[in-house]
């Protein structure tokens, strides 16, 4: 990596890490507000980097990814959240079909626009609501827990994600040789990917026992961190290719440059849009064994 780029990575890091994690502990709204404006910059991206930008009503579904967010932070309950994230898509989606016959029949592709237009929303808002609804979780499950035991379970896939992706870079870039899919990602090797999961297990078996054992309802001891650290790893590489693959369609290197050294929201969020929800899903599943 140039000299250049790495400083300016590590001074976005610098920067932005403990904004973030002082977001997270703040609250559900901060993190929410939060949410809906990474996801309106990631879905632009989303919709700049298809081949035909044009199909797609851009501004409809951006509109709709900053929304999603929002909407789960007024009550960050799943069972209430569900509803009404159902219905703004359905809504999304028949104003972008309405739009498409006026707008792109017969030459404009109309069932590409509409397609596109929910997907791109989906991809990045879908996602991210899922941040607000984890970080008011346990606060949610039980009276007794805080601010801190719902920040630190929000963290938690975001650690276990970013440690295991340097993991996988250091090793990927010191010992690896075989290609992981070259046709996908040529710079991902089978080692990078191994040294992504050690990594991966390693920082969530740490973390669990530092901050997790106590958090009410949702209490994880380190060898549990260190094991649902392994789904999520594995989840998070899949969430990685997946938009690799949008890029490489697209032709590019980088979904913007917005961030310096990150490249842009859907480059730097690309396997967290896949680990967040996964763990409160996973989460949920494995509550009645906690």
């Amino acid at each position: 990596m140039p000299k250049r780029e790495l400083t300016s990575r590590l001074m976005v890091a610098v920067v932005g890490i403990p904004l973030a994690v002082l977001i997270i502990y703040w609250g559900v709204w901060p993190i929410g507000i939060l949410m809906a404006a990474a996801a309106v910059l990631a879905a632009r991206e989303y919709y700049h980097l298809t081949p035909d930008e044009t199909v797609a009503f851009g501004w409809l579904g951006a509109a709709l990814a900053g929304a999603l967010p929002l909407v789960a932070a007024l009550d960050p309950d799943y069972r209430v959240f569900a509803p009404w994230a159902f219905a703004l898509v359905l809504g999304t989606a028949l104003l972008a079909s309405a739009l498409s016959l006026w707008l792109r029949w017969p030459d404009g592709r109309p069932l590409d626009a509409a397609a596109r237009t929910i997907m791109g929303a989906l991809y990045t808002g879908g996602a991210l609501s899922f941040w607000v609804l984890l970080r008011a979780l346990p606060e949610q499950a039980s009276d007794s827990a805080t601010a801190f035991h719902g920040a630190a379970l929000l963290i938690f896939p975001v650690w276990v994600t970013w440690l295991g992706d340097t993991f996988a870079y250091g090793c990927g870039s010191r010992w690896g040789r075989a290609k992981l899919i070259e046709a996908v990602s040529p710079n991902k090797t089978v080692v990078g990917a191994i040294g992504g999961l050690a990594g991966s297990v390693l920082a969530g078996g740490i973390f669990a026992r530092l901050w997790l054992s106590d958090v009410p309802e949702f209490g994880l001891s380190w060898q549990l961190g260190a094991a649902l650290s392994v789904p999520i790893a594995v989840v998070g590489q899949v969430g990685d290719l997946a938009e690799s693959v949008i890029k490489r369609d697209a032709g590019v290197k980088d979904s913007s440059r917005l961030l310096p050294g990150h490249g842009g929201v859907l480059d730097r969020l690309d396997a967290l849009f896949f680990t967040v929800p996964f763990t409160y899903v996973l989460l949920l599943l494995i509550r009645p064994w906690l």
